[in-house]
């Protein structure tokens, strides 16, 4: 283990950009691997007498979209921006800590979620993007969910992680919000789904 570390760090000095870019679409994509299994087990029967119907069955298309997003999108996006955010606030110390922090998540999340979101959608629905509307409504759910876990996140980020490894250390964390985020869309839609029965029984 530690040798392949040794390595890692060696890639990660001598090709930054693309060392950080598949990590991040390896990650995304195991994250993506347990975001389905949590999902399949939170997910109503279709039959319960049917085992074969309600067995696990891993979408690749979907892991493979979303390791596509975090090589090409996610990790090289995360490389520069740290790098950036590295010049625009120099020094060091608790108020240098909490600006990067700020400014990471007035500034830079929601442009980042906003994009990731569209290519997703983009990909996911054949080049056809989906409504202005319901675009902004998933995009702000999805920023109040990212300000629950990030702030803390990105404060211990910026305050212990060496720079060449913050785009390693958010993309495992990510691991663990994409499961969050699979587990609460969950629980939106079986709330709309018991709302909308409500309203056809009255």
């Amino acid at each position: 283990m530690r040798k392949l570390w040794g390595l890692y760090l060696g890639l990660l000095d001598n090709h930054p950009l693309v060392t950080k870019s598949l990590s991040t679409g390896f990650l995304m994509g195991t994250g993506d691997v347990l975001a389905q299994r949590l999902e399949h087990k939170f997910k109503e029967p279709i039959n319960k007498d049917d085992h074969e119907k309600n067995k696990f069955k891993l979408d690749y298309k979907r892991v493979i979209t979303m390791s596509t997003v975090g090589i090409f999108y996610s990790g090289p996006m995360l490389h520069y921006w740290y790098r950036s955010l590295d010049i625009m606030v120099k020094g060091e110390g608790r108020s240098v800590i909490i600006k990067k922090m700020l400014i990471d998540q007035l500034l830079f999340a929601p442009v980042a979620i906003g994009g990731f979101m569209t290519v997703t959608n983009f990909i996911n629905n054949k080049g056809e993007l989906k409504n202005l509307e319901n675009f902004t409504k998933e995009l702000f759910y999805a920023v109040k969910i990212n300000w629950l876990i990030w702030p803390a996140a990105q404060i211990i980020n910026f305050s212990l992680v060496p720079p060449n490894l913050r785009v390693l250390y958010s993309s495992v964390i990510s691991i663990f919000w994409g499961m969050f985020l699979s587990h609460i869309s969950f629980d939106k839609d079986h709330h709309i789904h018991n709302q909308n029965k409500i309203k056809e029984i009255n």
